[in-house]
């Protein structure tokens, strides 16, 4: 039995952030009805922009496996009538408007409450449903500029800033609101009675990734300077090296581990004094002690090898290492020998990443036809 089966979900979301919240809902069991548009749905459709796909595209494919999908006009009275009626029979609802939108429609959580007290109400926006800043727009990028992760990406300050290559916020904010729901499950399960309406904000999801370089920040009020590829712990063997026919990732944090790659590398002297203190310990991390001198010579080294060759015998030693592929190698080469969180009924989308004890993939059927259930829930 799935957590959330026979649990109702009523989803006034769109694009990202909202739907991947309610497709994590779905993976654990949950109905999800999604309210969409008249004419063109969700804008991840992309329906009249890429009419051949039928408005399934896998973006919206991928967030939406197994979803209900009711066309309802939420500019009309009688269609928010519909959707509070759908809402009585709701134990969750979540919305992803722009703060104060939801109640200007008569869906804000008072609203839902008067037909369905014990509901839980989630909403999902960019800066938060008050403060001065809760009116600002907001999508993955600019809240990437507006919280300095942007800033933290590269290595070097002359360089002109540069985005996290997916929508890492986006899902980061849905992933984070599943949480929160789940939460309040829980308390209804144990009880709890009283009124459940939860704010999740994408800039407080950007600053839990970043809580390492945050906790620094507000100790320190210092910024935190950009690491590039660098590892994070500072240790000279823990970064990302050209080689002779491509890069490849390290993490030779420890003094054990360094010794180990200055051998496979040719260069045992590098991890011997003055480079490293003879006195550290092997299990002893190497922090701070990636002196320019020393990596222009592991540089050197690195360029002889082949990075195929060097990943196989790093990770014969023990040192995680990793040749940079794309996600199209990573794919075909490394996810099959994984347990993997593939969807059977829906191969572009992925379930969320867990999985239960002897459990056997999840099996959702395929993204919902814009309307495909609108007859289920409005005759």
């Amino acid at each position: 039995m799935q957590p959330l089966e026979g649990f109702r979900v009523l989803d006034l979301t769109h694009v990202l952030a909202g739907p991947c919240a309610t497709h994590h809902l779905r993976c654990l069991g949950a109905e999800v009805i999604k309210i969409e548009r008249p004419g063109s749905g969700d804008p991840m459709r992309g329906s009249a922009l890429q009419p051949d796909v039928g408005g399934l595209p896998p973006g919206f494919r991928a967030l939406n496996a197994g979803k209900k999908s009711v066309v309802i006009d939420l500019m009309t009275a009688e269609g928010r009538a519909v959707v509070l009626r759908i809402a009585q029979g709701a134990d969750i609802v979540v919305e992803n408007f722009r703060p104060g939108v939801a109640r200007r429609l008569g869906l804000g959580p008072e609203d839902v409450r008067a037909v369905q007290p014990d509901v839980i109400y989630c909403s999902i926006s960019g800066w938060g449903q008050s403060g001065p800043n809760s009116a600002k727009g907001a999508y993955d990028h600019v809240i990437q500029a507006a919280t300095g992760m942007m800033a933290l990406q590269g290595n070097s300050t002359d360089r002109a800033p540069v985005k996290v290559g997916f929508p890492v916020i986006d899902i980061a904010t849905g992933m984070a609101a599943a949480e929160a729901i789940l939460a309040a499950v829980v308390r209804r399960l144990r009880g709890d009675r009283g009124p459940i309406t939860i704010d999740v904000s994408m800039v407080d999801s950007a600053l839990s990734l970043m809580s390492g370089p945050a906790s620094s920040t507000l100790a320190t009020g210092k910024a935190p300077e950009k690491v590039g590829n660098r590892g994070f712990v500072g240790s000279p063997g823990a970064e990302t090296f050209a080689t002779s026919d491509g890069h490849i990732s390290v993490a030779a944090n420890t003094k054990g581990q360094f010794t180990t790659l200055c051998h496979l590398l040719g260069r045992p002297e590098l991890a011997e004094p003055p480079f490293v203190p003879a006195e550290l310990a092997s299990e002893a991390f190497l922090a701070n002690l990636a002196t320019d001198e020393l990596r222009e010579a592991l540089a050197e080294a690195f360029s002889r090898a082949s990075a195929d060759e060097l990943e196989a015998a790093l990770s014969a030693s023990g040192v995680p290492a990793a040749r940079v592929r794309d996600l199209g190698e990573y794919l075909a080469e490394l996810y099959p020998g994984t347990p993997g969180i593939g969807i059977a009924g829906e191969p572009v989308a992925l379930a969320p990443p867990f999985r239960w004890e002897r459990d056997q993939p999840l099996d959702l059927p395929k993204a919902p036809r814009l309307g495909a259930d609108t007859a289920m829930f409005t005759d």
